[in-house]
């Protein structure tokens, strides 16, 4: 029987190691480049699927322009993470920090109205205050789980 010196505590919450912290990253921008798309497949069904490719527009210019100004939202939950030191802090900023697009790319419909593409540049900036508030709860939850696993600052 090993003794308590060589047994691993597996309950105990480890500390997010560098590349892993990248990996979370990189799962954050992949995850917000991709966003506009996944937030509109489940109005697929009520809506038909003219409402997912209302957003394909014409190629590669339409995906280069939600690229980049979802830019605005991933990126700013990106460069939030870079305070945090645990990866359930990076998924609580960005939950948070996605909420807001999710539901404005679910439910807007660009046949509605002319200016309605308007709202396409205004999403991620309006989703900022809760970028904000995400990094603000990201840093509860990274204080605290550093706290339990006793590596607290």
């Amino acid at each position: 029987m090993p003794d308590a010196t060589t047994t691993l505590d597996y309950a105990a919450p480890r500390r997010g190691s560098k590349s892993a912290m990248v990996a979370a990253r990189i799962a954050v921008a992949l995850i917000g480049i991709a966003l506009p798309y996944l937030a509109r497949i489940p109005g697929m069904v009520s809506r038909g699927p003219d409402w997912l490719t209302s957003y394909f527009g014409s190629g590669l210019g339409a995906f280069v322009f939600f690229g980049a100004f979802n830019a605005i939202n991933w990126g700013a939950i990106v460069l939030a993470s870079l305070a945090f030191r645990s990866i359930p802090a990076v998924v609580v900023a960005a939950a948070v920090g996605f909420a807001l697009p999710i539901y404005a790319h679910a439910t807007l419909d660009l046949a509605s109205d002319a200016q309605a593409a308007i709202g396409l540049i205004f999403i991620p900036i309006f989703s900022l205050p809760l970028v904000g508030l995400g990094w603000l709860l990201g840093l509860g939850v990274d204080w605290a789980w550093r706290r339990r696993s006793g590596r607290a600052v």
